[in-house]
């Protein structure tokens, strides 16, 4: 089912702005810096880590390694030069193995402190994984690290790092992986209401489509997940999460993770509802992602169709609930 003419007008006619779209929702920008564990001069560790090109998931020619230690940090550190102050994207690269650390402990140095993530290395290998959005001072120093102190099982790796800028401009991102559905799948109706379900597998990692406040959702309807009430002043509502990557009343920026989905609550298969609301009145999100997918600046919220986005107002169309 495709949108309405009068919509793909709207999507059409939208001004061709540059638009940020951080992360694993579209191309890198020209503010990306990636640094490998064999980066010239971007990368330092002990000699307790060892060297490896045994996984095909490694992001260039080798990975580093080491074994837990409950007693020293021991970190490998990721430097890079931040040509501006600011917020960034910071994401890393890992092959992954069941026989890798099950928590390990990534280090990211921000402007007012070092701040910790731990990640699952025995999953999501072989791919950019989002740390979240932090704010860089500006220079050349230590940006990430990898830290041996962890009480989880299995060798910690430390392979590479990318940084994307998100300073300078408004940013938008789509709310999963752009290469997890191709764009038809942006413009199907919902079933019986303003909104959208995107049918992906459990566990596809689930974003923040534009900067704002988390509130947790934790219902038998949604299941596990969010309200992000966005900068807009709009609600965007997710459901269906298997779990979430943020905490109730968390800052985040767009593109940053917010959670993984999955099939809880009212759903009869693994997908992501999403919805946006301006006040009461729901809102139909296919121009907005639509637009975003397409790399031009979305349409307000409070400027989006309230109906004709569903099966119950396109007499015509073939019922498929997914909840």
């Amino acid at each position: 089912m495709k949108l309405p003419p009068a919509w793909r007008s709207m999507v059409a006619g939208l001004a061709a702005a540059t638009l940020v779209i951080l992360g694993p929702a579209g191309p890198a920008s020209a503010a990306t810096t990636i640094v490998d564990n064999a980066t010239a001069g971007g990368f330092t560790a002990s000699a307790n880590w060892g060297t490896s090109s045994w996984s095909s998931q490694r992001y260039g020619a080798d990975y580093r390694f080491a074994t837990p230690n409950t007693t020293a940090s021991d970190v490998a550190w990721f430097s890079a030069t931040i040509a501006t102050a600011g917020s960034h994207l910071v994401e890393v690269w890992y092959p992954a193995d069941a026989g890798y650390n099950n928590a390990t402990p990534f280090v990211v140095v921000t402007a007012s402190g070092n701040q910790s993530v731990v990640i699952n290395q025995r999953s999501s290998g072989g791919q950019w994984v989002s740390l979240g959005n932090f704010n860089l001072a500006a220079g050349t120093h230590t940006v990430v690290g990898v830290s041996r102190w962890t009480s989880g099982t299995g060798y910690v790796v430390a392979d590479a790092i990318r940084l994307t800028s998100s300073t300078g401009g408004t940013a938008f991102s789509l709310p999963l992986p752009k290469s997890a559905l191709p764009r038809s799948e942006y413009d199907d109706p919902h079933h019986d209401y303003p909104a959208i379900d995107l049918p992906v597998p459990t566990g596809t990692r689930a974003y923040a489509v534009r900067g704002g406040t988390v509130a947790i959702i934790d219902d038998s309807l949604c299941g596990r997940g969010v309200n992000l009430t966005g900068t807009d002043g709009a609600v965007y509502t997710y459901c269906h999460f298997s779990s979430w990557s943020v905490s109730n009343g968390a800052t985040v920026s767009p593109g940053q993770q917010i959670g993984l989905t999955g099939n809880t609550g009212n759903s009869t298969g693994p997908h992501l509802h999403f919805g946006i609301r301006t006040g009461s009145t729901r809102r139909c999100p296919q121009p907005f992602l639509l637009a975003v997918y397409d790399g031009v600046t979305p349409p307000a919220a409070t400027s989006l169709p309230t109906s004709g986005c569903s099966y119950t107002s396109l007499a015509a169309a073939t019922v498929q609930p997914l909840g």
